[in-house]
């Protein structure tokens, strides 16, 4: 049996990097104005992403600023020596949605990286967006910058969000549908979501009923193995409604990493901007994302044997 450790209604409130709640609120971090050259993944490049997309403003489906981000990611990832790919489609009220692939081969990769771009309509017109969407997409950024395999995709998906105030099973997850359901007979063997991952001070829940026993233990194992707070990497017993879903609906072993957000004052709100977003955090997802796509692939060589 799992055990669960208790997410403190607190947690949720606090501002700072600093996992020490009695320290006194950090200072603002001096972050690059440019991204700078590293040997590994790094945080501070995360933020430059985060901050670069959420000056694009709102970036709903068939905006111009979606189409805006899509160019800047474009850019980044095939500098980075990814191959890409626009997989457009509708809505079904008949709005215009994209995704985007990136891909070092064209052969099927037994691992997917995955996280949404698209950011909520009718928030506020300077609504950046900028835990929900632009921080995954910030970190799979810059995972791309370091990851050299072959057998991991990334996408970057649109629709994730509801027309609606509020997800239902029949209004959301636009993109991450259309992607599975596309894919068809070459779905990979995992996946991993990105989604809110780059708050001051967050907890990262990933949903109980919705992760299998091996993927638990991935997960654990790389808490471990990274040396990071089991109170702040733990897990929500419950589901979450997310761009994991469809893909486990058709077979694919998925994991969630994904924020505490239940209850928060800043979700869906005009809040949620570039000073919720610190750098280490971001550098603390992308260890995590690195360490499981490394745990992942040796356990699928170890099969292979």
């Amino acid at each position: 049996m799992r055990c669960f450790l208790l997410l403190i209604p607190a947690l949720l409130c606090l501002c700072s990097c600093d996992d020490k709640s009695t320290a006194p609120p950090a200072a603002p971090e001096k972050t690059p104005a440019e991204l700078v050259d590293s040997p590994g993944f790094n945080g501070h490049n995360a933020y430059a992403h985060c901050a670069a997309i959420c000056k694009l403003g709102p970036r709903y489906s068939g905006s111009a600023a979606y189409e805006q981000q899509l160019c800047y990611l474009e850019k980044h990832l095939h500098a980075a020596g990814w191959q890409t790919a626009r997989d457009s489609f509708a809505a079904p009220n008949g709005v215009k949605m994209c995704n985007l692939r990136a891909f070092r081969s064209t052969s099927p990769s037994p691992l997917l990286l995955s996280c949404h771009i698209d950011t909520k309509t009718g928030i506020a017109p300077d609504f950046e967006s900028a835990d929900d969407g632009a921080s995954g997409a910030a970190v799979l950024l810059e995972l791309a910058r370091v990851l050299s395999h072959e057998q991991v995709e990334l996408v970057f998906l649109d629709g994730e969000e509801s027309f609606a105030p509020r997800m239902s099973e029949t209004d959301g997850l636009y993109g991450s549908k259309f992607d599975a359901a596309r894919r068809g007979s070459t779905l990979p063997r995992w996946q991993i979501n990105l989604d809110m991952v780059g708050g001051r001070n967050k907890t990262m829940a990933i949903p109980s009923l919705d992760t299998s026993d091996f993927m638990y233990a991935q997960y654990t194992a790389a808490v471990r193995a990274l040396g990071l707070s089991e109170e702040k990497w733990t897990v929500w017993p419950g589901a979450y409604l997310d761009d994991h879903v469809p893909y486990l609906e058709a077979g694919v072993d998925s994991l969630n990493l994904i924020a505490v957000f239940s209850g928060s004052n800043w979700w869906h709100t005009p809040k949620d901007n570039m000073s919720r977003i610190c750098p280490r955090s971001l550098h603390e997802s992308g260890l995590m994302t690195l360490q499981l796509v490394n745990q992942l692939l040796n356990a699928g060589a170890a099969d292979a044997r």
